[in-house]
C-alpha cells in the first residue's frame, strides 16, 4: 500500500510528465501548502530551467564554481533584465552565446540546478503530507474540519500553467541543450528516496552546519577530522556549499555529520541568500560585463609585460617546503607564489594564471591528484607544467598522476638543482597572458 507521500509525489511526477508528453511550452507554476513556489520552463515537452526555493544565488554560484571554474561570479554585472524574466537563466544564455563556457557545462549547470529544485520540492512534500497524517485525531476518528483540506486538495499542491512564458526574453538555449521531464524527475525520486532512507528527512541540504562543543568534538573525532571540520564549518556555508566545495556527494557529507548532529555537537542553522549579480545600465550588445574598464585592462597588460620571468606556484600544505621552494625558485629569477591551502587553491590560480605548477601529492580535504583534474578541467590550464611532489615515487603514484593530467614527478626532499632544471625544462619561454574574463 503507498503512503500518502508517495501518492503525492507520483501525482505530481504524472502531471509534469503528462505536460512533457503533450509538447507543453511556457511556465508552470508549483505551490506547496507550505506556502513555498517553484517554476518549471518547459519548451515543447522538455525541460529549459526551473527557480524556486530559499537560494537561488548560492545556487547558481555553487553550480557555476563547481562546473565553470574559469567564470568568476563575483565579477559578472548583468545589464538590467525584463521583469518576470529570470536572471540566472539569462546569465546561462549570454555567457554560452559569447562561449565563455561551453555546451557540456551549460547543460551540467541546468541539470544541477534542476536537480536541486526537484529535491526541495520532494522534501517539502513529504514534510508537509507528514504533518497533515499528524493532525489526525488520536480515537482513529476524523472530524469534518480536519479532513477539510485534504479533501478539496488531497495532493497538497497547486499546479498551474501559463502558455508560452519564457525564463528569458534574450531567447532560449537549443533545444538539444533542454532536459527530457521523465528521465529527470525519476532521478530525483533516486535521491530523495537515498536521503530518505538515511534518515535525513528532517535535514535541509540548505541548513548550515555550526560547531557548538568544539572541546568535546575534538575529543571523539581525529585530529586531521577535527581540523578539517574546523576549516570547513564556520556556520556560513550551506551543507551543499561544502560538499560542493570538497567536490562531495552532499547525502555522503551529510550523513557522515548527521552521528555529530545528533550528538548536539553540531548545530544546523538558516543563512540568508547571497546577494544577486550586480545590474547595471550598458548597451545592449554587452550584455555581459567583467566590472573592468578599459583603462584598467590596459594598466594591467603592461604591468604584465614588465615581468621577463614567468610565475612559479607551489601547491604544499607544509610552510616549510613553500618556504624552500620560494627561496630555489626565486634565486634561479623567477617570481614565486606559494598556496598552502588547497581550498583556496584554485581561485588563486585562475587570479595568478601561473606558468608553472608544482602540486604536493598528499595535502588534507584536497589531495594532489584531486586538485590536479581540477586543474585540468581549466581551459587556461590545459597546457600548463603541472609537477607533481612526493616522497611517494611507486609506479602506481605515477600512473595515477598521469591519468589526471600531472606533466612531471619531481622527488622530495626537494633537490635545489632538480626543481631548477624542471622549470627550464618546461618553461623555456614566458606565455602571453590571457585577460581574466
Amino acid at each position: 500500500m503507498k503512503t500518502r507521500v508517495e501518492s503525492t509525489s507520483n501525482s505530481l511526477s504524472a502531471k509534469l510528465v503528462r505536460y512533457g508528453q503533450e509538447k507543453f511550452t511556457g511556465r508552470l507554476d508549483l505551490k506547496v501548502s507550505t506556502a513555498q513556489q517553484w517554476s518549471f520552463y518547459l519548451s515543447y515537452g522538455r525541460l529549459v530551467w526551473a527557480s524556486g526555493s530559499v537560494h537561488p544565488t548560492r545556487r547558481w554560484r555553487r553550480q557555476i564554481i563547481y562546473h565553470c571554474p574559469e567564470i568568476n561570479p563575483n565579477r559578472i554585472a548583468l545589464k538590467k533584465i525584463e521583469p518576470g524574466s529570470c536572471w540566472d537563466y539569462q546569465l546561462m544564455v549570454l555567457l554560452a552565446r559569447k562561449r565563455m563556457i561551453n555546451p557540456q557545462q551549460t547543460v551540467v549547470v541546468i541539470q544541477g540546478i534542476v536537480a536541486e529544485i526537484l529535491f526541495d520540492i520532494l522534501q517539502s512534500l513529504t514534510l508537509v503530507s507528514r504533518e497533515q497524517t499528524l493532525i489526525q485525531p488520536s480515537n482513529g476518528s476524523v472530524s469534518s474540519n480536519t479532513m477539510e483540506t485534504r479533501v478539496n486538495k488531497p495532493d497538497n499542491f497547486l499546479l498551474n500553467a501559463q502558455l508560452g512564458v519564457r525564463p528569458s526574453m534574450q531567447g532560449i538555449l537549443p533545444q538539444t541543450w533542454m532536459l527530457e521531464v521523465e528521465a529527470t524527475i525519476k532521478q530525483a525520486q533516486q535521491v530523495w528516496q537515498q536521503w530518505s532512507e538515511m534518515g535525513l528527512e528532517d535535514i535541509s541540504p540548505d541548513l548550515a552546519p555550526v560547531l557548538l562543543q568544539k572541546s568535546a568534538l575534538e575529543q571523539q573525532t581525529s585530529v586531521a577530522t577535527y581540523k578539517n571540520l574546523v576549516n570547513l564549518i564556520n556556520g556560513k556555508r550551506t551543507l551543499r556549499d561544502i560538499a560542493a566545495l570538497l567536490k562531495r556527494d552532499v547525502l555522503l557529507l551529510t550523513r557522515s555529520l548527521n552521528p555529530y548532529i545528533k550528538k548536539q555537537l553540531i548545530e544546523l542553522v538558516e543563512l540568508p541568500d547571497l546577494s544577486a549579480p550586480n545590474f547595471v545600465d550598458i548597451p545592449a550588445k554587452a550584455g555581459i560585463s567583467t566590472q573592468k574598464s578599459q583603462t584598467q585592462k590596459s594598466q594591467t597588460q603592461k604591468s604584465q609585460k614588465k615581468s621577463d620571468q614567468g610565475l612559479i606556484v607551489c601547491i604544499d600544505d607544509h610552510p616549510q617546503t613553500c618556504k624552500i621552494m620560494k627561496d630555489v625558485i626565486q634565486s634561479a629569477g623567477y617570481r614565486f607564489l606559494g598556496i598552502q591551502d588547497s581550498i583556496k587553491a584554485l581561485p588563486l590560480l585562475l587570479k595568478h594564471k601561473p606558468d608553472l605548477i608544482f602540486l604536493d601529492l598528499v595535502m588534507p580535504i584536497v589531495n594532489g591528484y584531486e586538485m590536479c583534474a581540477q586543474i585540468r578541467r581549466v581551459s587556461m590550464f590545459a597546457n600548463t607544467p603541472v609537477i607533481i611532489l612526493t616522497a611517494k615515487d611507486g609506479i602506481v603514484d605515477r600512473v595515477r598522476a598521469r591519468i589526471v593530467g600531472a606533466t612531471d614527478f619531481l622527488s622530495k626532499p626537494i633537490d635545489h638543482q632538480k626543481v631548477v632544471a624542471t622549470v627550464r625544462k618546461y618553461h623555456k619561454t614566458s606565455p602571453t597572458k590571457t585577460n581574466p574574463v
